[in-house]
């Protein structure tokens, strides 16, 4: 008998007690559950979710897997799920369901990066090798004559954004545009799962040629700092959004035994909270394009933006990835 065989032979009994246990108590009201039975039900969750980590470092049985994680899951919404109440505990949802939502689906985080990174190392390497071909990867509106010479304007001239006013009105249209194009991700990975992936492939080609002109014409860290502050949150949301775009198209395409209905019902709450930390990571990145980012180096240099970047970067991961993995059902 293989690890893998004696491993389900021995959990394989509590996790069908546990799914037992959940489908009991499911719709029974608080004061029915008994103290006895709630016990239980928390020992069996929490060993469950202890087994689903040793179950990935067992095998990459999609099948086991996704049993084992779907059975936590139910576990997790029971367990944790709000009393009635008038007021949505807004505190709480950002600042424990959605960081334990990310760190569920950390998966299709990656898969969704991957295509993002993908696509800017392509379009950055062709535009090393021939320079030329950054005119045929760049839709006509990217074209706008050398960078260098963008930044000689800009470093020269008035600073472009002056007034509280000016801030406000660019960074709402920023906002708009972005969540145009994180939503246009998010759904054509919830529609076609693949369009999901070419469009952040295509996102991140036009990152990776637009990088590769600046740094060819010795504006690299300019680029940099110009892109940096509202970049390290507005890339990651678009990267954020088409995961859930694929595990929605995950549900609706590839829903398995369960069903598509069932699939996109227990899809649809990691959905939300994904796309909830996008419109909130979306805000505060339109808000910063629209004033801090555009900023020259004369009245912030380069080294403060950058340094914002990293920060800004370094906290979005500390919200959403850091924690304890038994919170993160």
């Amino acid at each position: 008998m293989t690890d893998l065989e004696r491993f389900i032979a021995e959990r394989g009994p509590r996790w069908k007690r546990l799914g037992a246990l959940l489908d009991e108590v499911q719709d029974a009201p608080e004061s029915q559950l008994g103290r006895a039975r709630l016990q239980e039900l928390v020992l069996l969750y929490r060993s469950a979710c202890a087994d689903l980590n040793q179950a990935r470092a067992l095998t990459a049985n999609p099948q086991l897997l996704e049993n084992v994680n779907q059975l936590v899951g139910r576990g997790y919404r029971f367990l944790y799920r709000g009393r009635a109440s008038s007021r949505l505990d807004w505190k709480g949802f950002f600042l424990r369901d959605v960081p334990a939502t990310f760190r569920r689906e950390e998966r299709w985080v990656r898969v969704a990066a991957a295509a993002l990174l993908l696509g800017a190392a392509v379009g950055f390497g062709a535009v090393m090798v021939n320079p030329a071909q950054a005119e045929a990867l760049l839709p006509p509106q990217f074209v706008a004559g050398r960078p260098s010479d963008r930044v000689a304007q800009i470093e020269s001239g008035k600073e472009r954004i002056d007034s509280l006013s000016k801030a406000t009105e660019f960074g709402s249209y920023l906002y708009t545009h972005n969540l145009r194009v994180s939503f246009l991700t998010f759904a054509a990975g919830a529609l076609t799962f693949a369009g999901g992936l070419l469009l952040l492939f295509y996102n991140g080609v036009l990152l990776g040629v637009v990088s590769a002109q600046y740094i060819l014409d010795g504006a690299g860290t300019f680029f940099v700092a110009w892109v940096g502050p509202h970049g390290a949150l507005e890339l990651p949301s678009i990267v954020f959004a088409g995961a859930a775009g694929l595990l929605a198209g995950r549900a609706l395409l590839m829903p398995g035994e369960r069903g598509r209905p069932a699939a996109l019902r227990e899809s649809f709450p990691a959905v939300f909270r994904m796309l909830s930390a996008c419109a909130v990571l979306l805000v505060c990145a339109g808000l910063i394009e629209g004033s801090f980012s555009q900023m020259s180096a004369r009245s912030v240099p380069y080294p403060v933006k950058i340094a914002v970047a990293c920060g800004l970067f370094a906290a979005m991961c500390g919200w959403l990835f850091a924690g304890r993995a038994e919170r993160a059902r």
